[in-house]
């Protein structure tokens, strides 16, 4: 029966869902540091209604699913 649950195990493949990033239209200040990261972020789900944000460089990237 072990051997049955194992095999089990195996055959399940999981998937990711393909994420790209794209400039938030809404993020405005400065993405400078940790506190400018943490609002791109902010703006991004709440505003935005996406998966995250991050900060390259000084602007403000939205990440959602593809």
């Amino acid at each position: 029966m072990l051997l049955i649950v194992l095999a089990a195990e195996e055959t399940v493949m999981k998937t990711e869902a393909k994420t790209c990033e794209a400039l938030s239209g809404k993020f405005s200040g400065g993405c400078i540091g940790t506190t400018g990261n943490q609002q791109c972020d902010k703006v991004c789900r709440r505003l935005d209604g996406l998966l995250s944000g991050r900060c390259k460089g000084l602007q403000c990237f939205c990440t959602r699913v593809c």
